[in-house]
């Protein structure tokens, strides 16, 4: 009876440490999926940033280079979500055509670099939300790689509407 208890207790081990070290490498892959994913992203915006200082002069101030926040853990850790800070140079503008224009040329720097989304119904990036605060223009950055994402932005479309 007593070998049968440590048997049982010993295959609990086993199957404990095995699903640890599978948590583990699940954590580290999405870590580089999400290191990999906002070093793309920080390009493209900041492609879509020099060409949009030039259309849109009267509402930008010049950056050096836009750097994303780290992705918030309030999504889950798997979501693709980058939030980016301008300063602007006026604040009692209309947001939707800008963040428009934004989400347009982002798209075109993304498919001029062959960048795509793993769903073909969307973009490769979606802006979720904008907002002016404190002289600053905030945009949130979806970068459709994972399911996990294509939810979050299908989450916040309908919170929008």
């Amino acid at each position: 009876m007593l070998i049968w208890l440590l048997l049982l207790v010993l295959i609990g081990l086993v199957g404990g440490l095995a699903w640890f070290i599978h948590r583990i490498r699940r954590q580290r892959a999405m870590r580089i999926l999400q290191s990999s994913s906002q070093e793309t992203v920080d390009e493209i915006v900041n492609i879509a940033y020099q060409r949009l200082l030039s259309v849109q002069p009267q509402f930008y101030t010049k950056q050096a280079t836009l750097t994303a926040n780290l992705p918030t853990e309030v999504w889950g850790g798997n979501v693709m979500l980058f939030e980016y800070r301008v300063n602007v140079l006026q604040t009692d503008v209309s947001l939707k055509p800008i963040t428009e224009t934004l989400a347009q040329t982002l798209n075109e720097v993304a498919d001029e670099r062959r960048i795509a989304s793993v769903n073909p119904k969307y973009p490769a990036l979606v802006i979720t939300d904008a907002w002016l605060l404190d002289q600053e223009y905030h945009f949130d950055v979806a970068f459709i790689v994972n399911r996990e994402t294509i939810e979050y932005v299908k989450d916040m479309a309908r919170v929008m509407d």
